[in-house]
C-alpha cells in the first residue's frame, strides 16, 4: 500500500475536501486527485464519495481512515523514539535490584551507565513483586537470585556465585561437623529469611538434607533485621557474603563460619523478557560483573576465610 496515497487520503478526510487537502499538503489538487484515484484502484474499493459536498468517506473509507490515523500516529511515535537513540545507546532503562545486591551495585551501576542510558530508573525490593512488573513492561530487567523456574518466560544470565555461610553471635564457636551443627541448632534459635526468598529455600533444603532440626520463630525478608538479631546474640542465621556486605556487617560484629561440608551456593542472575531485546541486558550484565569484580569481591574477601576465593564471577 502506498504510504503517500494513504497520507493524501487521510488529509482529504480530515480537511473535508480535495482543495483543502492540497492546500494543507502544499501540492496541486490534480496531484491529490491522482493519488486518491490510484489508491482506490489499487485496493479495488471506492474510499471517498465525491457525489456529495463536502466529499465524505465511504464505509470502507471510514475503516481505512481510522486505521491510517493510528498508523501515522505509530510512525510519529517511532520516529520520536529513534530520535532519542541519537543521544544515548539506550534512551530509557528501568532496573529492579533485590535488596541483597542493591547496596553493592549502587551507586556504581549509575556511574557506569551514565552517558549510555538516557532516563535511568533503579528500584530495590524482593523478586516476587517485581516479576509481574517486568512482565507488564514496567521494569525492563531484574537482578535477582531466582532461577529460571521462579520466573517463567524470562531469559536469565548468571552474573556471580557466592557461598552460603553461617553467621553466629560473637563468642559462639563455629561448628566443626554436622553433629556440632545439630548441637548449635538445638541450643540457639535460628533467625530465618522469609521462605519466599530463594536464600531461605536454599538454607531449609540444606538442613533437611543433613537432618538438622532448627528452632526459632523469627523470620524476616530484610537482611538488616536478620543481622540485628544475630548481632545482639538473639540467634544465628545462614546467609551470604553479599547479604552481609549490603547490611554493613563486618567480621567484628559476628562470627562467620563455613558449612561443615557441602557448602550451598547462591547464584545472582540478570533476568529480562526476551522480546524486549538483549542489548541492554548485555550492557547491564557486563557493568554489574565489572563492579562485582573490581569493587565488591575484594571487600567480601576481607570478611572471613569462609568467603575468600569462593565468590566468583560467572562470565
Amino acid at each position: 500500500m502506498d504510504i503517500r496515497g494513504l497520507e493524501i487520503f487521510l488529509a482529504v478526510c480530515e480537511t473535508g475536501g480535495l482543495t483543502t487537502a492540497a492546500r494543507s499538503l502544499d501540492v496541486t489538487q490534480a496531484a491529490i486527485s491522482q493519488h486518491l484515484t490510484k489508491l482506490e484502484r489499487d485496493l479495488g474499493l471506492r474510499l471517498v464519495d465525491r457525489s456529495v459536498r463536502p466529499p465524505r468517506p465511504t464505509s470502507a473509507g471510514e475503516f481505512l481512515r481510522r486505521r491510517a490515523r493510528k498508523l501515522f500516529g505509530d510512525i510519529s511515535e517511532m520516529e520520536n523514539g529513534l530520535q532519542r537513540y541519537r543521544d544515548n545507546d539506550i534512551p530509557e532503562l528501568k532496573i529492579g535490584l533485590i535488596e541483597s545486591v542493591a547496596a553493592a551495585l549502587l551507586p556504581h551501576l549509575v556511574n557506569r551507565l551514565t552517558g549510555k542510558v538516557g532516563n535511568l530508573s533503579i528500584t530495590s525490593g524482593t523478586t516476587h513483586p517485581m516479576v509481574p512488573e517486568m512482565m507488564r513492561g514496567e521494569i525492563d530487567m531484574i537482578i535477582t537470585s531466582e532461577q529460571a523456574e521462579g520466573i517463567e518466560g524470562a531469559e536469565l544470565m548468571p552474573l556471580l556465585t557466592e557461598p552460603v555461610v553461617l553467621c553466629l553471635p560473637r563468642g559462639v564457636e563455629a561448628p566443626r561437623d554436622w553433629n556440632d551443627m545439630a548441637e548449635l541448632a538445638a541450643k540457639l534459635d535460628m533467625v530465618r529469611y522469609g521462605r519466599k526468598r530463594r536464600l531461605g529455600r536454599i538454607v531449609e533444603h540444606q538442613f533437611e538434607r543433613f537432618g538438622i532440626e532448627t528452632h526459632g520463630t523469627l523470620e524476616f525478608d530484610s537482611s538488616f533485621a536478620v543481622f540485628d538479631q544475630v548481632r545482639n546474640g538473639l540467634g544465628w542465621t545462614a546467609t551470604t557474603p553479599l547479604c552481609m556486605y549490603c547490611a554493613g556487617i563486618s567480621a567484628d560484629d559476628v562470627t562467620i563460619a563455613p558449612f561443615p561440608t557441602a557448602t550451598p551456593v547462591r547464584c545472582i542472575n540478570l533476568a529480562w523478557v526476551p522480546e524486549r531485546g538483549g542489548a541492554a541486558a548485555q550492557m547491564v550484565a557486563q557493568a554489574s560483573r565489572d563492579i562485582f569484580s573490581d569493587i565488591v569481591i575484594p571487600q567480601l574477601c576481607k570478611l572471613s576465610v569462609a568467603v575468600a576465593d569462593r565468590v566468583r564471577i560467572v562470565a
